[in-house]
Protein backbone atom coordinates (compact mmCIF):
# COMPACT_ATOMS: atom_id res chain seq x y z
CA UNK A 1 0.00 0.00 0.00
CA UNK A 2 1.09 3.30 -0.92
CA UNK A 3 3.00 5.38 2.33
CA UNK A 4 0.89 8.81 1.58
CA UNK A 5 -2.03 6.55 1.61
CA UNK A 6 -1.81 5.42 5.40
CA UNK A 7 -0.80 8.76 6.41
CA UNK A 8 -3.77 10.38 4.55
CA UNK A 9 -5.92 7.82 6.60
CA UNK A 10 -4.02 8.61 9.95
CA UNK A 11 -4.54 12.22 9.38
CA UNK A 12 -8.26 11.50 8.63
CA UNK A 13 -9.09 9.64 11.66
CA UNK A 14 -7.21 12.19 13.70
CA UNK A 15 -9.53 14.60 12.45
CA UNK A 16 -12.57 12.50 13.31
CA UNK A 17 -11.00 12.68 16.91
CA UNK A 18 -10.77 16.06 17.02
CA UNK A 19 -14.20 16.36 15.49
CA UNK A 20 -15.46 13.96 18.55
CA UNK A 21 -13.91 15.82 20.84
CA UNK A 22 -14.95 19.28 19.48
CA UNK A 23 -18.67 17.63 18.90
CA UNK A 24 -18.67 19.36 14.95
CA UNK A 25 -17.42 18.53 11.65
CA UNK A 26 -13.89 19.08 10.34
CA UNK A 27 -12.14 19.58 7.39
CA UNK A 28 -8.55 18.23 5.53
CA UNK A 29 -6.32 20.64 3.55
CA UNK A 30 -3.45 20.88 2.27
CA UNK A 31 -0.75 22.66 4.54
CA UNK A 32 3.17 23.59 5.04
CA UNK A 33 5.07 22.85 8.17
CA UNK A 34 5.23 25.17 11.55
CA UNK A 35 8.33 26.27 12.63
CA UNK A 36 7.21 27.50 16.16
CA UNK A 37 6.71 25.08 18.76
CA UNK A 38 5.37 21.71 18.60
CA UNK A 39 3.80 18.87 20.45
CA UNK A 40 5.92 15.49 19.50
CA UNK A 41 5.90 11.65 19.14
CA UNK A 42 7.04 9.10 17.56
CA UNK A 43 4.64 6.52 15.35
CA UNK A 44 5.86 3.30 14.88
CA UNK A 45 3.73 1.68 11.46
CA UNK A 46 4.29 -2.43 10.95
CA UNK A 47 2.62 -4.23 8.51
CA UNK A 48 1.57 -2.65 4.78
CA UNK A 49 3.63 0.04 5.77
CA UNK A 50 6.90 -0.14 7.78
CA UNK A 51 8.72 2.33 9.78
CA UNK A 52 9.14 4.92 12.80
CA UNK A 53 8.06 8.68 11.60
CA UNK A 54 7.74 11.60 14.14
CA UNK A 55 4.45 13.55 14.04
CA UNK A 56 4.41 17.04 14.95
CA UNK A 57 1.03 18.79 16.20
CA UNK A 58 1.37 22.58 16.29
CA UNK A 59 1.19 24.10 19.39
CA UNK A 60 -1.57 26.92 19.08
CA UNK A 61 -3.10 24.55 17.10
CA UNK A 62 -3.04 21.88 20.14
CA UNK A 63 -4.15 24.86 22.54
CA UNK A 64 -7.24 25.41 20.67
CA UNK A 65 -8.39 22.24 20.40
CA UNK A 66 -7.85 21.73 24.72
CA UNK A 67 -10.00 25.10 25.46
CA UNK A 68 -12.61 23.59 23.16
CA UNK A 69 -12.21 20.03 25.06
CA UNK A 70 -12.39 22.04 28.54
CA UNK A 71 -14.27 24.65 28.03
CA UNK A 72 -11.98 27.44 29.40
CA UNK A 73 -9.32 29.92 28.33
CA UNK A 74 -6.63 28.65 31.27
CA UNK A 75 -4.96 25.36 30.43
CA UNK A 76 -2.07 23.91 31.76
CA UNK A 77 0.21 22.07 29.82
CA UNK A 78 -0.60 18.83 31.39
CA UNK A 79 -3.43 19.27 29.57
CA UNK A 80 -2.16 19.99 26.11
CA UNK A 81 0.23 16.86 26.47
CA UNK A 82 -2.95 15.05 27.40
CA UNK A 83 -4.85 16.24 24.64
CA UNK A 84 -1.91 15.54 21.98
CA UNK A 85 -1.43 12.00 23.73
CA UNK A 86 -5.56 11.56 23.55
CA UNK A 87 -5.65 12.30 19.72
CA UNK A 88 -2.74 10.60 18.74
CA UNK A 89 -3.66 7.15 20.54
CA UNK A 90 -7.36 7.08 19.16
CA UNK A 91 -6.46 7.90 15.65
CA UNK A 92 -3.11 4.88 16.08
CA UNK A 93 -5.93 3.25 17.17
CA UNK A 94 -8.88 3.97 14.65
CA UNK A 95 -6.56 3.05 12.20
CA UNK A 96 -5.06 0.10 13.38
CA UNK A 97 -8.23 -1.61 13.83
CA UNK A 98 -10.12 -0.24 10.63
CA UNK A 99 -11.28 -2.33 8.01
CA UNK A 100 -9.33 -0.33 4.83
CA UNK A 101 -6.06 -1.24 6.16
CA UNK A 102 -5.78 -4.67 7.27
CA UNK A 103 -2.83 -6.18 9.22
CA UNK A 104 -1.14 -2.83 10.10
CA UNK A 105 -0.02 -2.15 13.67
CA UNK A 106 -0.01 1.48 14.70
CA UNK A 107 2.20 2.53 18.20
CA UNK A 108 2.31 5.93 19.13
CA UNK A 109 5.37 7.18 21.97
CA UNK A 110 4.77 9.36 24.65
CA UNK A 111 4.31 12.97 23.60
CA UNK A 112 6.53 16.00 24.18
CA UNK A 113 7.25 19.71 23.79
CA UNK A 114 9.95 21.28 21.69
CA UNK A 115 10.19 25.30 20.45
CA UNK A 116 11.03 26.12 17.59
CA UNK A 117 10.89 22.35 15.81
CA UNK A 118 12.48 22.40 12.23
CA UNK A 119 10.21 20.17 10.04
CA UNK A 120 11.68 19.31 6.46
CA UNK A 121 9.69 21.33 3.60
CA UNK A 122 8.58 18.11 2.03
CA UNK A 123 7.31 16.69 5.36
CA UNK A 124 3.69 15.39 5.32
CA UNK A 125 1.43 18.09 6.12
CA UNK A 126 -2.09 18.87 6.44
CA UNK A 127 -4.32 21.01 8.24
CA UNK A 128 -7.52 20.23 10.65
CA UNK A 129 -10.55 22.68 10.72
CA UNK A 130 -13.43 22.74 13.15
CA UNK A 131 -16.07 25.29 13.64
CA UNK A 132 -15.88 24.94 17.18
CA UNK A 133 -11.57 25.14 17.49
CA UNK A 134 -10.59 28.72 16.67
CA UNK A 135 -7.44 27.89 14.53
CA UNK A 136 -6.54 24.73 12.42
CA UNK A 137 -4.41 21.95 13.76
CA UNK A 138 -1.34 21.58 11.78
CA UNK A 139 -0.42 17.89 11.77
CA UNK A 140 3.15 16.96 10.03
CA UNK A 141 4.59 13.56 9.70
CA UNK A 142 8.35 13.33 8.89
CA UNK A 143 9.56 9.95 8.19
CA UNK A 144 9.35 7.36 5.17
CA UNK A 145 7.30 3.82 4.99
CA UNK A 146 7.95 1.27 3.36
CA UNK A 147 6.01 -1.58 1.79
CA UNK A 148 8.75 -4.33 2.62
CA UNK A 149 7.62 -7.27 4.81
CA UNK A 150 9.95 -5.40 7.95
CA UNK A 151 10.63 -2.43 8.67
CA UNK A 152 13.74 -0.69 7.06
CA UNK A 153 17.07 -0.73 9.02
CA UNK A 154 17.66 2.67 7.06
CA UNK A 155 14.16 4.16 8.50
CA UNK A 156 14.61 3.13 11.70
CA UNK A 157 18.20 4.47 12.28
CA UNK A 158 16.60 7.53 10.60
CA UNK A 159 14.17 8.55 13.23
CA UNK A 160 15.23 6.72 16.22
CA UNK A 161 17.27 9.86 17.56
CA UNK A 162 13.94 11.50 17.27
CA UNK A 163 11.74 8.76 18.85
CA UNK A 164 14.70 8.30 21.80
CA UNK A 165 14.36 12.25 22.45
CA UNK A 166 10.72 12.61 22.95
CA UNK A 167 11.10 8.93 24.96
CA UNK A 168 13.37 10.43 27.32
CA UNK A 169 11.34 13.49 28.23
CA UNK A 170 11.18 13.42 31.77
CA UNK A 171 7.58 13.31 33.05
CA UNK A 172 5.79 13.31 30.11
CA UNK A 173 4.35 10.06 30.58
CA UNK A 174 2.81 11.01 33.88
CA UNK A 175 1.18 14.40 32.10
CA UNK A 176 -1.65 12.33 30.39
CA UNK A 177 -2.98 11.32 33.98
CA UNK A 178 -4.53 14.51 33.93
CA UNK A 179 -7.15 13.80 31.39
CA UNK A 180 -8.17 10.16 32.61
CA UNK A 181 -8.90 12.09 35.69
CA UNK A 182 -11.39 13.99 34.00
CA UNK A 183 -14.73 12.97 35.28
CA UNK A 184 -17.53 11.73 32.40
CA UNK A 185 -21.56 11.27 32.78
CA UNK A 186 -21.90 7.49 32.70
CA UNK A 187 -25.49 6.76 31.45
CA UNK A 188 -27.09 3.15 31.39
CA UNK A 189 -30.11 2.90 29.40
CA UNK A 190 -32.62 0.30 29.91
CA UNK A 191 -34.59 1.03 27.19
CA UNK A 192 -36.37 3.67 24.60
CA UNK A 193 -39.59 3.96 22.55
CA UNK A 194 -41.44 6.81 20.98
CA UNK A 195 -44.78 8.22 22.36
CA UNK A 196 -47.11 10.92 20.52
CA UNK A 197 -47.17 14.13 22.54
CA UNK A 198 -50.59 13.47 23.62
CA UNK A 199 -49.78 10.20 25.22
CA UNK A 200 -46.69 11.97 27.23
CA UNK A 201 -49.43 15.14 28.68
CA UNK A 202 -51.30 11.84 29.93
CA UNK A 203 -48.71 10.10 32.15
CA UNK A 204 -49.74 10.14 35.77
CA UNK A 205 -48.07 8.44 38.68
CA UNK A 206 -49.35 4.57 38.28
CA UNK A 207 -49.17 5.21 34.32
CA UNK A 208 -47.11 2.07 32.31
CA UNK A 209 -45.02 2.76 29.24
CA UNK A 210 -44.05 -0.32 27.38
CA UNK A 211 -40.74 -0.61 26.25
CA UNK A 212 -40.83 -3.59 24.13
CA UNK A 213 -37.85 -5.32 25.21
CA UNK A 214 -36.95 -8.87 26.72
CA UNK A 215 -36.21 -8.43 30.61
CA UNK A 216 -32.96 -10.52 29.63
CA UNK A 217 -32.17 -7.72 27.00
CA UNK A 218 -28.61 -6.58 27.83
CA UNK A 219 -28.93 -2.89 28.81
CA UNK A 220 -26.48 -0.09 27.21
CA UNK A 221 -24.21 2.18 28.77
CA UNK A 222 -23.37 5.72 26.56
CA UNK A 223 -21.17 8.07 27.42
CA UNK A 224 -21.89 11.64 25.68
CA UNK A 225 -24.56 9.85 23.69
CA UNK A 226 -22.58 6.97 22.86
CA UNK A 227 -22.85 3.35 23.17
CA UNK A 228 -19.31 1.99 24.83
CA UNK A 229 -20.69 -1.17 26.25
CA UNK A 230 -23.76 -3.65 26.73
CA UNK A 231 -24.32 -5.25 30.23
CA UNK A 232 -26.70 -7.05 32.60
CA UNK A 233 -28.37 -5.20 35.74
CA UNK A 234 -27.35 -6.77 39.02
CA UNK A 235 -27.81 -6.09 42.94
CA UNK A 236 -24.65 -5.08 44.53
CA UNK A 237 -25.18 -4.54 48.11
CA UNK A 238 -28.95 -3.76 47.68
CA UNK A 239 -28.07 -1.12 45.45
CA UNK A 240 -28.48 -1.62 41.57
CA UNK A 241 -25.24 -2.06 39.14
CA UNK A 242 -24.66 -3.04 36.09
CA UNK A 243 -21.95 -6.63 35.03
CA UNK A 244 -20.27 -5.72 31.64
CA UNK A 245 -20.99 -8.38 29.18
CA UNK A 246 -19.79 -6.50 25.73
CA UNK A 247 -17.63 -2.88 25.06
CA UNK A 248 -17.73 -1.99 21.80
CA UNK A 249 -14.98 -1.90 19.76
CA UNK A 250 -12.28 1.22 19.65
CA UNK A 251 -13.17 0.99 15.90
CA UNK A 252 -16.94 0.92 16.34
CA UNK A 253 -16.53 4.02 18.61
CA UNK A 254 -14.75 5.86 16.10
CA UNK A 255 -17.15 4.88 13.77
CA UNK A 256 -20.32 6.25 15.38
CA UNK A 257 -18.35 9.14 16.33
CA UNK A 258 -17.51 9.66 12.93
CA UNK A 259 -21.49 9.99 12.11
CA UNK A 260 -22.54 11.41 14.81
CA UNK A 261 -19.99 14.62 14.11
Amino acid sequence: MDANTILERFVHELAVVVGALSASETTVADATPQSTGQWTAAITFAGPGNGICTVALDEAGVLAVTRALVGGDDVPDEALAGTVQELLTQAASALQNGSEIRGLSVEVSAAAFYEGLALPADAFTRSISSSMVTVPLIVSIDGSLAEAAAAPEQAVQAAAPSAAAIAAEPGVAERIDVILDIDLPLVVRFGRTDMPLRALTRLSPGSVIELHRSPDDPVELLVSDRVIARGEVVIVGGNYGVRILDVVSPSERMRSMEVGA
